[in-house]
């Protein structure tokens, strides 16, 4: 049977429980319970702390908390076994907040007869059941999900992509004496004029292929004649109409009427 696409969500976000996991890292969950029950015996809450002395008060709320988290811990193990990973961790937690609660309303009830003289403990079973349902969920849903998180593996670090061609081949095919920084190529008729940071060379090559070896540098080909890398660019001027790129060597280039729009968003101008 199909998930619908909300619970799928549900299941992307939040993950499932194995019965294993539900218990590994259980003293995690005990030492968390059992602060939290010396917390509450600090506190004194439900009036614990005007009816019973320190130690009976520490008791009392340290025995509640601990034996309800190995309750929890059972019944996220079972419901985690019974669902086989159809439920979501908010799910299975607040399902074992459930469960945990019935045995542990009991043994709270028996607390308060033997540690409060509660006469009348028994018969308020359901005020304790929804106190102690409310004080689990509230620890329980957080605590599952927190732990979850800190053992989720971190997201695979994606390597860059690998840069594009940068010239190095083109350059091998010009004089060892004109080789540098790749500034522009040129195209005269069937030949590549390729001025770098020491001078030019005239080489036998397609723009197209030439245009395929500097994918990976920084450039524009401004013209049908011309492609200039952008650290060559030392300024721009006007001829009439025409916007004309000026290199580092003094060399002009013209950028076609199509290509302002590139140089201007690429922020050459």
């Amino acid at each position: 049977m199909s998930i619908p696409f909300a619970k799928r969500q549900w299941h992307a976000s939040f993950g499932t429980l194995s019965a294993r996991d539900a218990l590994t890292g259980w003293p995690w969950y005990v030492l968390s319970f059992a602060g939290l029950g010396v917390l509450c015996a600090f506190l004194g809450p439900f009036g614990t702390f005007s009816d019973m002395a320190p130690l009976p008060r520490l008791a009392y709320w340290v025995s509640i908390f601990v034996v309800n988290c190995l309750q929890v811990l059972g019944a996220l193990a079972l419901l985690a076994r019974l669902t086989q990973d159809r439920w979501s961790l908010p799910a299975l937690a607040a399902g074992a907040s459930l469960l945990a609660s019935v045995p542990a309303t009991a043994e709270v009830a028996l607390l308060e007869y033997v540690l409060r003289s509660n006469d009348h403990a028994a018969s308020s079973l359901v005020d304790i059941f929804t106190k102690v349902l409310v004080l689990t969920l509230a620890v329980t849903v957080p605590g599952v999900l927190l732990r979850a998180r800190l053992k989720a593996p971190a997201s695979p670090v994606t390597p860059p992509a690998p840069a594009g061609p940068d010239g190095t081949a083109l350059l091998k095919r010009v004089k060892p004496e004109m080789r540098g920084d790749l500034w522009a190529l040129q195209m005269e008729d069937h030949y590549l004029r390729v001025h770098t940071s020491s001078g030019n060379d005239l080489i036998l090559h397609r723009m197209s292929d030439a245009l395929a070896d500097v994918a990976g540098l920084e450039g524009l080909q401004v013209h049908r004649s011309y492609w200039v890398a952008r650290a060559a660019v030392a300024g721009t001027e006007r001829d009439g109409r025409r916007l004309v790129l000026v290199l580092k060597n003094g060399l002009k280039i013209p950028v076609s009427r199509a290509n302002v729009t590139a140089i201007k968003d690429a922020g050459w101008v």
